[in-house]
């Protein structure tokens, strides 16, 4: 079992268990290129950096028109547009869920998520938007945090 990192614009957009199979046999050359194999050891929190993730020793094997990109050590502030990238790819990794939500209402359906998790959602992405105004900006502490509930989900 390997756990990959999908990286868009130097940021995790997506976390992927492979389970029993190895990544080149679930998906294409192209699409693998955007991946880094995760330690066992660590955790990734979608809409990190790259370098969020430590240096691989060696590289990891794959089939030749493959290839992982290899990472460097998370420095203790970002730069600004790593910073915006981030905040890009959390807002993103998140439009699904207000999209969702919005369409089961107007549906008339029952909603996967409840008031309080909708409203704790909107006030998350609000405060993503808020970020780059803050004086703190665009230290990787100071990021907004993300609701609980959303990182169980997201994982």
């Amino acid at each position: 079992m390997a756990i990959y990192a999908r990286i868009e614009h130097g940021v995790v957009v997506e976390r992927i268990d492979t389970g029993d199979y190895d990544i080149n046999q679930l998906f294409a050359p192209s699409f693998v290129e955007s991946m880094v194999l995760v330690p066992d050891d660590q955790q990734i929190e979608i809409g990190a950096p790259l370098d969020a993730l430590p240096a691989a020793d060696e590289p990891t094997s794959t089939t030749q028109n493959s290839r992982l990109l290899q990472t460097s050590a998370r420095a203790e502030t970002e730069s600004a547009p790593s910073a915006r990238a981030w905040r890009q790819a959390s807002l993103a990794a998140t439009e699904w869920l207000v999209t969702r939500h919005r369409d089961e209402q107007a549906l008339g359906r029952g909603t996967h998520l409840q008031a309080a998790q909708y409203l704790q959602l909107l006030e998350y992405r609000q405060a993503l938007r808020d970020w780059p105004d803050s004086p703190r900006f665009p230290a990787a502490d100071s990021r907004p945090a993300v609701p609980q509930w959303l990182t169980h989900s997201i994982d």
